[in-house]
């Protein structure tokens, strides 16, 4: 004998909604309560009743009764005596161009490479302003350096100059003069 599923037992579909499920939970508990019913078939109608219950409080919790479909579906020998609902089928009600994307007014759908496209290209783009910048960083970078050492080496050709020009005791003499003037060691460049 096959067991009958909990959809069955409320007399319901698969797709039914959770208004559906307690309309149904309500109808046949009236009808199979064990106070209501007659003696000669009250025994059959408390299991009614048990089978009612549960299957209400099993499809009433959406976490539940996601579990409970999942277990018909993949139940062995079951799944293709019942209507099950597979998330893959294409229903009829299914609009394979529903209108503006995500209800944003202006934009439409586009494809998958349409937008592989567009990031490919942004991703090239930035690259490419990623490496000029760089490049131009170290330009700068150079020029810079090329800046400082030639002032460096024209300080130090004056110097150069300087010293063979008046010779090692007109230096020393400067020097003292410098010290002197700055007690604290600290010479000043004239």
């Amino acid at each position: 004998k096959k067991t009958e599923t909990h959809y069955e037992v409320l007399n319901l579909t698969c797709d039914c909604s959770k208004r559906d499920i307690r309309n149904a939970f309500l109808r046949l508990s009236k009808q199979y309560h064990p106070d209501v019913s007659n003696t000669a078939a009250q025994s059959h109608n408390a299991a009614r009743f048990v089978k009612i219950t549960e299957a209400y409080q099993t499809l009433v919790k959406p976490s539940s009764r996601r579990d409970y479909d999942n277990s018909l579906v993949w139940s062995s020998g079951e799944s293709s005596a019942r209507e099950t609902i597979h998330p893959w089928e294409v229903r009829p009600n299914y609009n394979p161009n529903p209108g503006p994307y995500y209800g944003i007014r202006g934009f439409d759908r586009v494809s998958n490479w349409k937008v592989a496209l567009f990031l490919l290209s942004f991703g090239v783009l930035g690259a490419i302003f990623g490496f000029s910048s760089v490049k131009h960083s170290f330009q700068i970078s150079k020029q810079i350096r090329d800046e400082i050492s030639a002032e460096a080496t024209s300080h130090h050709a004056a110097v150069v100059a300087d010293a063979q020009k008046y010779g090692n005791q007109e230096q020393i003499r400067r020097m003292v003069e410098r010290l002197a003037n700055d007690p604290l060691g600290k010479a000043t460049a004239k």
